[in-house]
């Protein structure tokens, strides 16, 4: 479905005007106001949740330094945590630290035995310093929610054939609800509609695993990046 589509849909329902056939070349206040709550609903959208269809996955070299530049792809809207393994050598990369955290292990004397990391200043930081030819991956979240008709994803629509790669139909009732109480309507029940199913579809989304409330599984995460889980010399 088509930003077009989508607001030729939010017109049908709510039975207002919208004059002409377009809405991105369109200057009449109902078609810009339409499409500004389009793009703010779609935008919202994407942070809710983690969207599986959002989620994409980056490998990268690793280079024998505390920052690995060039790592947060331009797309990037945050990471997924507990996500980041060092592959070479099978083992989690915790985090991310705290700024106190990554600096009491910048300071301490102890050496920090596992893989940590934080993000600053749109890069990726790891203490120890990693070796050079490691491969390292994680997940992430993408704030591209649109689709081009040449298949390019962005940020927002900017074109009458631009489509939405989340659910359409919540980006309607978004747009429906918004649109009303921009108006001064009662939006109450559309905007209790709209979280109904966007809390549906957040509960769908991806699958989920089954939990397990009679005891703490422990997956072999070390607590804390420089305390070893055993083998101590005592």
């Amino acid at each position: 479905m088509t930003i077009l589509t989508i607001c030729t849909d939010v017109v049908d329902r709510i039975a207002i005007t919208l004059s002409g056939t377009t809405v991105f070349s369109n200057t009449a206040d109902t078609a810009r106001q339409l499409r500004a709550l389009a793009n703010q609903e779609g935008k919202e959208l994407m942070r809710r949740g983690s969207w599986e269809k959002l989620t994409k996955e980056v490998t990268f070299t690793s280079i024998a330094q505390e920052t690995q530049t060039g790592v947060i792809p331009s797309d990037y809207d945050h990471m997924l945590n507990e996500t980041f393994y060092n592959r070479t050598r099978k083992r989690e990369v915790t985090g991310p630290l705290s700024p106190r955290d990554w600096q009491a292990q910048k300071s301490i004397i102890a050496t920090v035995l596992y893989d940590s990391y934080r993000i600053r200043g749109g890069d990726v930081l790891m203490i120890p310093v990693p070796p050079a030819g490691d491969t390292y991956a994680f997940e992430y979240i993408s704030k591209n929610w649109v689709l081009a008709a040449t298949d390019v994803e962005k940020p927002a629509f900017t074109a009458d054939t631009d489509t939405a790669i989340l659910d359409e139909e919540l980006i309607t009732l978004g747009v429906i609800w918004r649109f009303l109480k921009a108006k001064g309507f009662d939006y109450a029940e559309a905007f209790r509609t709209y979280e109904l199913q966007v809390s549906q579809a957040l509960a769908r989304d991806g699958s989920k695993r089954t939990l397990n409330f009679t005891q703490q599984v422990n997956y072999g995460r070390p607590r804390y990046p420089g305390v070893q889980d055993g083998s101590w010399n005592l």
